[in-house]
Order: structure tokens, then C-alpha cells, then sequence
């Protein structure tokens, strides 16, 4: 689970010592072999610190107990195992180590979620969605809510983690509750899977509510039926795990679970009798209205969410803030307030002629709500670029082209494989196709999405989807890093001029940069000319670093340690100014960089203008001289992308920084830049390194 905060200045406050005697009463059937006391739980044994409990858990390739005796060695005091191992530790002994866990892991961290208002969203589509406008309702200054799920781990509006799972492993997911509850947070709200109900992730886990959506064909390559996959996502209204229901009964498995459940229920709908009748109306990109019926009279939500799908997600939010006590007033007013989460119809361009959205719809039916998203809005084509996932349902694929055939272009592309052959994907979902759309196989996506664009015109909708907030394709061993949306809004960047006048973004990369940041932000801060906007995308900081931004008063874009290139990329995509200019958070600007700069591209018509930058403690003033590439064009190869100062679209036209490709002082970056735009070289002393950190 990369992090940011959550390491372990995290855990400190919640690491509290255990007998590992006292766990037995948790575990029908445990024994124990000698005497520990634990503090913390860990599955990878590279984790383990001293006073953890590691967790032997078995796997389809690699025992756990294989690697107990690395946990050891690096201070684990014990070990949850099925069988007794030949090691010095002392063992929690079980009769299954994966039904242990979770309530191993809760005793172990305190029974957290017995401290906090847990609700559980489940359902096939919708759950991050409805999850995020829950935590936006109930949030308040004092008292954050937690949100846990697809997109990350939140604190209010802080992301503090990056999950690799949207339901977390148990251990990590009583962690994570220990930590928000001591950080003010009274309740949680957390996407619920199947497979992790499945796999016991959610064990030892109280949930006052849980909200569920609707069912349809997905992960069946795993559950191998509808009854099973349906029966995964009863068992989070289990009597004794759940406390309360809010059912949609639009389709029906909603409906058939409300009539089986033991625990309270109530019920919605957007199209059948239920307790909450919901009525949406679309009011293409101004969003929907909502209106329901409650105890204080009619309600009438007026919300930005595009799309008539988001009106069961959005009486979801409103019947679980109502269950908590929230007035309708109060539930209506935070709702009107919430936009979508990233990833879901997230509208990337801006003042183009066309419109080109993301999504992370990756089933038939969500593909379909997309398109006849798209098509309410479209006055023109609906262009659609999608891939299908590897190691996932193989029979939806070709449901899934039946579903893209209602748009009137196709871009066939790679999602993320994993370890399938991407060619064999693509024949498998092409088979699928019906009618006369026009289709392009283009297994390059960053290609594809190009590709669409090119293609689009006046009153066009391109929608990008299956993906939505991811940021990597793994192809067998090896992962790439691709963000649709940075490629699209690069790709539009590329393709219209900017309106021109010279504001300019500057794009900070910081990671664990809390030592200089500051000064570089000043730096920054105090040109000459004064930067239109600055963005610093953090790199997998500490927190350090985020909070001395925050306190200068500069935006932050928070992501995963995925590299230097890749957060100027995100940054340069986030960004609104024709021109862009890149710093590193070990580097300093000299005060007039920006305003010498922009002179001499001014006085050369040029596109693009680059400076160097030096080691030494203070500045060497000299006047600016200025140099063709012409004369010099080794110049060029000393650069780095802290001199840099561009036009928005010939940055886009080189499609960024090198994100999959090692690229040491952005040489082969600065060589395509050599061959597209005349660049004006500044003298070299207005840049200078402040311990630089390699990326």
C-alpha cells in the first residue's frame, strides 16, 4: 500500500501492547505456542517491526510461513499460523488463518470500528461514487470522515493513502480505522467487495449501515455464478456484522436481498414501488435533479453529477446522512455542494469545441450508462476509446463491444492486461461488436486516445474509459505509467493553440523536499513576474512537505510515488496557463528567471526558452546573453527541467516528459524539444541546486 502519511509517525498513536494469550478469546479453536505481546499486525515480512504479529497467510503460490523466520529477524514477536513451524517465535495457532484475521487484527488495533460509525457501500457500479458523497455530507472541520476505496484512503479531503485494493486487507483496514479515530474521525465510509467479503478482509468489522446498489455480471471468473457473487455480497448484511440496511431495489438482487434480510431495511427506487421514491431528471452537463419523498415533506436535490445513473447514488448519500441524524435541509444543501469523484464522468477539456471525459466504467452496464451520458449531451459523434481488463470475466468482453457498438466510433485499445496477452483481449472483445460502427484497433491507448481526439470536431463527445483514476498498466512483470486523463488533456494541448498572454503555471515536483521546499516555493512565489498559478504535485511525501505548500498558500496535487516525470506530466495537465515552467523542490530560482525569460522569447518569437542552473551557495549576476541552439546545441544537453519555460501546446505536441523511459537529466526530452521549436537559451546562473534528490 504505497503511502504518504501513513507510516509509522501513523501508527505511533495507535500501537498498543496485547498478550498474545489475550487473542485466543477471538478465535474459536486457537491455541498458542509460548508467550509475546504484540502491538501491530503485518502480512509481508518485510513490514515487520518489533512487537508485530506476523501473519503466515497462505497463497496460491508462496506460503506465508515461509517467510516468518525474515519477520523474525526483523522484530516480529509472533506469528498467525494454521500449523506449528519449526521457529524460535512464539505462534497464534488457528484453524484458518484467513478467518482469523480480521478479528485478530481488530483486537490487536483495539476493535476500532466499535469507536466509529462504519457504512459499508457494496454493489457492482456506483460504490465509489455514492462512498464519496458520503464522506463530503458528513464530514465537518472537527470531526473528518474516513473514506476508504478505489480512489485512495481519505481524511475530510486529505487523500492520505493510496490503496492497491479498494477493501483493504484486514490488518490495514483496522489500521487505518485505529488512525483516523484518533485523528477526530467519528465515522467512516468504505467500498465493501466482494472478494473482500469473500476473503474475510471485513472480519471484526461493525457496520452501522450498509448501502447496497445493484447487480451485475462482473468478477464471475472468480465467483464463477450470479448466486455466488450475489451470495459474496449478502454476507455484509450478516446479522452480528451489520447493524441497519438502505437497499435500491432498481434491479432484482436489490429486491431479493431486502425481502431476506434479518437486520432493519429500507428501501429506494428509481423505478419501483419502494419506501423512497426517487424520481431523476438530467440536465446534461448542468447535472441532475433529484426528488424524493422524506418525513419532512418533498425533497428536491438540484446536483452537478452528470448522468441519470448518479440519481440512485445520490438518494443513497441522502437516506444514509438522514439515518445520522442530518436534517434534509442540511443533507440537501451538502449535497448540492458535491462533485464527482475523480475518474467518474471527470471532464478534462476546457474551452475546446468538443467534449472528452474519463471514466472508470469497466462492465457492459456501466459502459452503456456512459454512452447514454454522452449521447444526451452530444450534438455531434460519441466517440468512445475503451479496452477490456486482464485477469477478469472473459465472457463480458464481447458484451461489453455490444455495449460500445451504440457509439458511432470505436478506438479498441489496451487497458491493463496483466499477465493475458493484450492481442487475444482485443480479438475476444472485438468478437462482440454488432452493426455498422466504425471501429480502429490501436493497442497503443495513448495512441488511441489521440487518435480519438484528432478524429473530433464541433459538438463531439469523446469518452475514455475503463481506467478512470489509474495511473499504471501492468503488462506481465512490468508496469507502465499511463494516466488517461493527463494523456487526453496533453493530447488536446497538442492539437488547439492557447489563447496568449504571458501568465505562466509553474509546476512543482516535491518529494521529500521538507528541508528546501520552502525556499523553493519562495523563490517561486517572489519572480518578478509573478507566476499565474503555481502546482506543486507531491511525489509520495511526508506530510511535512504538503503542509509547508499548503501554508504558502500553493496548490497541492497528491499522488503515489510514481516518479519526477510523471508529476510534471499530472501537473502540466492540471495547469490553466499558456505558458508552463517546471521546478524541482531541491532547486532555486533566481528572482528575475521567469521575467529575463519570457523577454527573450518575446524579442525571438520563440516557443520555448531554457537557463541552466548551478551547485554554488549564492548568485553570480550577469546580464542575460542570449544563444541560438545554432551556435551551440550541446548547451541543450546540460539542461534540466527547472529551466525550462514553454508554450502549453508544444508541450503537449511532445507529449511531456518521459514517464517509462529512464531519462537522466532530461536529455532525450530536451533533443525532441531541439527538434521542434527554436529555443532561447538565458544565461546559465539563474537556476541553482539545493541538495538535489534523485527521482
Amino acid at each position: 500500500m504505497p503511502v504518504h502519511s501513513f507510516d509509522q509517525a501513523w501508527d505511533e498513536p495507535i500501537r498498543r501492547p496485547i498478550a498474545l494469550d489475550d487473542l485466543l478469546a477471538h478465535v474459536p479453536g486457537a491455541t498458542s505456542r509460548g508467550r509475546a505481546v504484540v502491538e501491530g499486525v503485518v502480512l509481508d515480512s518485510r513490514d515487520a517491526r518489533p512487537g508485530d504479529l506476523f501473519v503466515a497467510l497462505p497463497g496460491a503460490h508462496r506460503d506465508g510461513a515461509d517467510f516468518a523466520s525474515d519477520a523474525l529477524a526483523r522484530g516480529a514477536t509472533a506469528v498467525l499460523t494454521e500449523r506449528p513451524l519449526d521457529l524460535a517465535g512464539a505462534q497464534l495457532l488457528v484453524p484458518s488463518v484467513r478467518s482469523a484475521l480480521g478479528p485478530v487484527s481488530a483486537a490487536v488495533y483495539g476493535f476500532p470500528s466499535e469507536r466509529l460509525d462504519v457504512i459499508g457501500v457494496t454493489g457492482t457500479n456506483g460504490k465509489t461514487t455514492t462512498a464519496e458523497l458520503i464522506r463530503v455530507t458528513l464530514s465537518s472541520d472537527e470531526h473528518p470522515v474516513a473514506q476508504l476505496g478505489t480512489t485512495g484512503i481519505y481524511l475530510g479531503s486529505d487523500l492520505i493513502a493510496d490503496s492497491e485494493l479498494s477493501t483493504p486487507q484486514a490488518p490495514d483496514l483496522q489500521r487505518i480505522f485505529a488512525g483516523v479515530a484518533v485523528r477526530g474521525a467519528r465515522r467512516a465510509v468504505m467500498e465493501v467487495t466482494s472478494h473482500g467479503l469473500h476473503q474475510h478482509r471485513v472480519d471484526g468489522t461493525r457496520f452501522r449501515v450498509g448501502v447496497f446498489l445493484n447487480l451485475s455480471p462482473e468478477h464471475l471468473d472468480y465467483h464463477r455464478t450470479m448466486e455466488n457473487y450475489y451470495r459474496a455480497k449478502r454476507r455484509l448484511f450478516d446479522p452480528g456484522r451489520c447493524e441497519s440496511a438502505i437497499i435500491c431495489v432498481d434491479d432484482e438482487w436489490g429486491a431479493r436481498l431486502a425481502s431476506e434480510l434479518e437486520i432493519p431495511v429500507r428501501t429506494f427506487s428509481t423505478r419501483a414501488p419502494a419506501d423512497v421514491e426517487v424520481r431523476v431528471d438530467s440536465r446534461g452537463l448542468d447535472g441532475v435533479v433529484v426528488t424524493m419523498g422524506d418525513e419532512a415533506g418533498t425533497v428536491t436535490i438540484h446536483s452537478s453529477l452528470v448522468g441519470r445513473v448518479n440519481g440512485a447514488n445520490i438518494a443513497a448519500a441522502f437516506l444514509v446522512a438522514r439515518h445520522f441524524g442530518m436534517s434534509a435541509a442540511g443533507a440537501k444543501e451538502r449535497l448540492e455542494h458535491c462533485t464527482a469523484p475523480p475518474g467518474r464522468f471527470e471532464v478534462v477539456s476546457r474551452d475546446e469545441p468538443f467534449l472528452v471525459v474519463s471514466d472508470y466504467a469497466h462492465t457492459p452496464d456501466a459502459l452503456g450508462f456512459v454512452i447514454d451520458t454522452a449521447r444526451e449531451i452530444a450534438s455531434g459523434q460519441v466517440r468512445l476509446v475503451f479496452g477490456a481488463r486482464g485477469g477478469r470475466y472473459v465472457d463480458k468482453r464481447p458484451l461489453m463491444a455490444a455495449e460500445a457498438s451504440r457509439a458511432d466510433e470505436v478506438w479498441l485499445t489496451t487497458d491493463s492486461p496483466g499477465d493475458e496477452d493484450p492481442a487475444l483481449i482485443a480479438a475476444q472483445v472485438a468478437s462482440g461488436f454488432r452493426g455498422d460502427v466504425v471501429v480502429h484497433q490501436e493497442p497503443d491507448r495513448a495512441r488511441a486516445i489521440r487518435g480519438a481526439l484528432a478524429a473530433s470536431s464541433a459538438g463531439d463527445v469523446v469518452v475514455i474509459t475503463g481506467r478512470g483514476p489509474e495511473a499504471t498498466q501492468r503488462f506481465g512483470e512490468t508496469t507502465r505509467h499511463l494516466d488517461d486523463r493527463v494523456e487526453a488533456r496533453l493530447g488536446l494541448d497538442a492539437l488547439v493553440a492557447p489563447t496568449l498572454d504571458e501568465s505562466v503555471s509553474v509546476v512543482v515536483w516535491a518529494r521529500h523536499h521538507e528541508a528546501v521546499i520552502e525556499r523553493a516555493l519562495v523563490s517561486v512565489l517572489a519572480q518578478t513576474l509573478a507566476p499565474r498559478e503555481v502546482i506543486l504535485v507531491d511525489d509520495g511525501s511526508g506530510d511535512a512537505t504538503v503542509d509547508i505548500a499548503r501554508r504558502v498558500g500553493v496548490t497541492v496535487v497528491r499522488g503515489a510515488a510514481r516518479g519526477r516525470s510523471f508529476c510534471r506530466n499530472l501537473g502540466a495537465a492540471r495547469s490553466v496557463g499558456p505558458w508552463i515552467a517546471f521546478l524541482d523542490g531541491s532547486d532555486l530560482w533566481h528572482p528575475e528567471k521567469l521575467e529575463r525569460q519570457m523577454s527573450a522569447l518575446r524579442d525571438r518569437g520563440a516557443l520555448a526558452s531554457v537557463t541552466g542552473w548551478t551547485g554554488s551557495s549564492s548568485w553570480v549576476e550577469s546580464a542575460p546573453r542570449l544563444w541560438s541552439p545554432d551556435e551551440d546545441t550541446s548547451v541543450l544537453r546540460e539542461r534540466r527541467a527547472s529551466t525550462l519555460l514553454l508554450r502549453r501546446d508544444l508541450f503537449g505536441g511532445l507529449h511531456g516528459f518521459d514517464v517509462n523511459t529512464a531519462d537522466p537529466g532530461d536529455e532525450r526530452f530536451f533533443a525532441r524539444l531541439e527538434g521542434r521549436a527554436d529555443v532561447v537559451v538565458v544565461a546559465r546562473d539563474l537556476v541553482r541546486g539545493l541538495g538535489r534528490r534523485s527521482a
